[in-house]
């Protein structure tokens, strides 16, 4: 995974990332306001399962399902099923229950079953990219924010039984196109999956469940922390109207903390973000 780069609006911030920590912000207040709304494209649905039932499942499909299975265990216990079957044959049969013609039924269960994942899991969202004119502006408070740079966040987390959680992955942008079916990876897009109106992001995303994380109390809420070595944090980007006075805290507060850190001056140049 290349170097990942963090947006911050405020400044006042900076001091707890150079303590070793990262907030990991509940999905549903993520800032597209689809997430955790299944894509549901009926004809897709239709067409994977024509397929499975003609082509019957592979081995890499078991797999995969039993990383579903995971991921329930991990963000709905609530909707864990018993047991997978055993064989590629066996889930093959079980496809051509009746049972799995009720597309109708099949969609209302999925949006339950969203709706009971969406209090459980947290992203930590970071860009490939720190140049972006529109990120600064609307992540970074018109430039009088900043922005970090985090080194092998992949080596903190390395994913776990689901395929899915605790591991950097990037978001595609083809939520049109890709529908929640019977395809069992399918599911993944409903954590890294956006529109293309969100492409110039190129979005890097974490999800874990909050269970996993330390919760701690601010202000008249709470939030979700999760540690990580100091060394993950190479460089502050500092924004370009980002006040004298601020800059000097920031200095400080890396002077105190990590010693490190490299700090660099962001400007614009012919309508590029330069550093």
């Amino acid at each position: 995974m290349k170097t990942l780069y963090k947006f911050i609006a405020d400044p006042s911030a900076v001091s707890f990332l150079l303590r070793g920590m990262i907030k990991f912000t509940p999905v549903p207040e993520l800032n597209d306001p689809s997430e955790l709304t299944p894509n549901i494209i009926t004809e897709e649905v239709k067409r994977s399962l024509d397929r499975l039932r003609k082509d019957g499942y592979t081995e890499t499909d078991m797999i995969n399902l039993r990383r579903q299975k995971n991921l329930l265990r991990r963000l709905s216990p609530q909707f864990h099923a018993g047991g997978l079957p055993e064989t590629p044959n066996e889930a093959t049969a079980q496809l051509h229950l009746p049972y799995y013609d009720q597309i109708a039924t099949l969609e209302q269960q999925l949006n339950e079953l969203v709706l009971a994942i969406a209090p459980n899991a947290g992203g930590f969202c970071s860009s490939l990219r720190y140049d972006s004119l529109p990120m600064w502006a609307h992540y970074a408070n018109n430039a009088t924010g900043l922005v970090i740079e985090f080194v092998d966040l992949e080596r903190v987390f390395q994913g776990d039984d689901t395929g899915v959680l605790s591991q950097p992955i990037a978001v595609r942008y083809e939520r049109d196109r890709l529908s929640v079916s019977f395809e069992t990876r399918s599911h993944e897009s409903i954590f890294f999956a956006k529109f293309p109106d969100w492409s110039y992001e190129r979005e890097v995303r974490i999800v874990l469940p909050l269970a996993d994380c330390r919760k701690e109390p601010k202000e008249n809420s709470h939030i979700y922390i999760r540690e990580i070595p100091r060394g993950c944090i190479a460089r502050l980007i500092l924004g370009w109207r980002l006040p004298l006075a601020v800059r000097k805290v920031i200095r400080d507060q890396v002077q105190e903390f990590d010693r490190d850190v490299e700090i660099v001056d962001a400007s614009v140049v012919r309508g590029r973000v330069m550093v």
